[in-house]
């Protein structure tokens, strides 16, 4: 399923930009976090995204996020 889902990925972010192999998709993808911070009074949680780079963020545009 991982290999479908990679596969997948990598054809769709091939047609509206440059081509990106599974490793330098991985790896964009994986090193993108995000801090949660939970508000103490009403308990709601806000998500602090980190700096992503130029590729995550076509990566992200591609899958509609």
């Amino acid at each position: 399923m991982a290999l479908v889902c990679i596969r997948h990925l990598s054809y769709r972010v091939k047609l509206p930009y440059e081509t990106l192999s599974p490793e330098i998709i991985r790896n964009e993808l994986v090193h993108v976090q995000q801090s949660i911070l939970i508000h103490q009074t009403n308990g709601a949680r806000y998500g602090i995204p980190s700096k992503t780079t130029l590729h995550a963020k076509k990566i992200y545009q591609v899958m509609g996020e």
